[in-house]
């Protein structure tokens, strides 16, 4: 079942047209990736699903329901969370401060839901749930709790980041270039942390310049060529079409 739908997706800088009516679809419980060159679109299309831009034309549906233009503030409410590319750390705060902002809009539990034995929980109580798996998932964090944000470094900064974003109870997480500067071994470790995230139940839709690693792991790609959908498919399929890697995705 499709998360996430986008249909014949247009959007506009003034004059220039950034992406050309491009189709998209996020399987529930999959990795998908957008890949392509620098002014492909990438970025641009993350920013439309999460309302920072707004398109011009066609339907982007989450769960169903019709969201393209929704603020973000309403969309952070309805599950869609967003680790920016650049980490955007918050200064003058520490490290769990960063991460409860990122569950300003988490909300409790109204009543017990029909299918569950589970007590109702209150917003307190779910964001005490998602710090404690966060800490477990970036124990480096629990660490330096205390610690400024500011004085991470680069690799602990991009843990933080995802670490945030988290904190809202994705369903579907958006990564917008979470390997922008780190050295390769904070990269691997970086992935490695993706998939964990989606072995845990969540959505993730990446938008990557790191092709080739981005191609282990995700289910489906997409790769964007001057606003338009140039190629897609599986991604194990299209990380064996060397041609396809050497010509859109830098090579292996």
């Amino acid at each position: 079942m499709a998360l996430l739908e986008i249909k014949d997706l247009v959007v506009d800088y003034g004059i220039i047209r950034a992406i050309k009516g491009i189709d998209l679809r996020v399987e529930q419980g999959s990795i998908v990736a957008i890949l392509g060159a620098n002014g492909a679109g990438k970025t641009t299309t993350i920013r439309t699903i999460n309302g920072v831009v707004k398109p011009k034309s066609g339907s982007i549906l989450f769960d169903g329901e019709e969201i393209a233009g929704l603020e973000p503030y309403k969309l952070a409410a309805k599950g869609i969370i967003q680790s920016p590319e650049g980490r955007h750390i918050l200064r003058g705060l520490t490290v769990e401060e960063n991460l409860m902002v990122g569950a300003y809009s988490v909300k409790g539990d109204s009543k017990r839901k029909a299918d569950s034995a589970a007590p109702p929980l209150s917003a307190k109580a779910k964001k005490q749930e998602s710090l404690e798996a966060v800490f477990a998932m970036f124990p480096v964090l629990k660490e330096r709790r205390k610690q400024q944000a500011s004085t991470l470094s680069g690799g602990e900064q991009q843990m933080l980041a995802i670490g945030r974003a988290l904190m809202g109870r994705p369903k579907l997480l958006l990564l917008d270039e979470p390997s922008l500067g780190l050295a390769p071994l904070i990269v691997r470790d970086i992935f490695q942390t993706i998939q964990t995230i989606k072995k845990a139940g969540t959505t993730i839709l990446i938008v990557e310049q790191n092709a080739f690693q981005t191609l282990k792991i995700a289910d489906y790609v997409y790769v964007l060529e001057l606003g338009k959908v140039k190629t897609h498919g599986p991604a194990a399929k299209l990380l064996e079409d060397d041609s396809l890697v050497k010509a859109y995705l830098g090579g292996k």
